[in-house]
């Protein structure tokens, strides 16, 4: 029975993400920023569930490049395919921190907890702080944890059916409106 509340993108969504099954595609999107150089990064991220009805929650490393590109520019896309359906959704929109992420962390196992205690990412590994990876129990929240909230303004979701694509496009100006453009 759909949500009326939700957008109607989100109902589309929520039937490609079953369809998925427990394939890994189902969490992993791919997360474009631009660098401070004006330069684009793209990268794999886990979506971690919803805020609100139209935002998507991210974890990241504070020590991450990400948070100095989102810092000089908050606008970012998210790019989500599923196979299955052969359905591309993507998502333009702005990031920000969420300052309210204990409840966030304390979703987390110990030994996702234990890994934000590591060297910064993209450094080289220090076999002595690599051993955080053991599983350690009650750590407290990391400094380095940090929930992202990405604001989506618009869906563009690609149906790669036979013998014809389709595709429709959904913005945000106070309610969500939805049209089919050319593929």
């Amino acid at each position: 029975m759909p949500d009326n509340n939700l957008p109607s993108w989100r109902q589309d969504l929520k039937s490609s993400r079953k369809k998925e099954g427990k394939s890994p595609s189902n969490r992993w999107i791919q997360l474009a920023t631009v660098s401070e150089e004006n330069e684009p990064r793209l990268r794999t991220v886990v979506f971690r569930g919803w805020h609100k009805d139209s935002s998507m929650i991210i974890f990241t490393d504070r020590r991450s490049e990400k948070i100095g590109h989102l810092k000089s520019n908050p606008n970012a896309e998210i790019l989500w395919f599923f196979l299955k359906t052969k359905s591309q959704y993507r998502f333009k929109g702005k990031i920000h921190e969420l300052s309210d992420n204990k409840n966030y962390w304390d979703l987390l196992s110990e030994k996702s907890k234990s890994s934000w205690f590591l060297g910064s990412p993209g450094e080289k590994i220090n076999p002595k702080v690599q051993s955080a990876y053991e599983i350690l129990s009650n750590l407290p929240k990391s400094e380095n944890f940090v929930v992202l909230n990405f604001e989506i303004d618009s869906v563009d979701l690609l149906k790669l059916e036979q013998p014809v694509h389709k595709r429709y496009l959904w913005e945000k100006n106070k309610k969500w409106k939805k049209v089919e453009i050319n593929p």
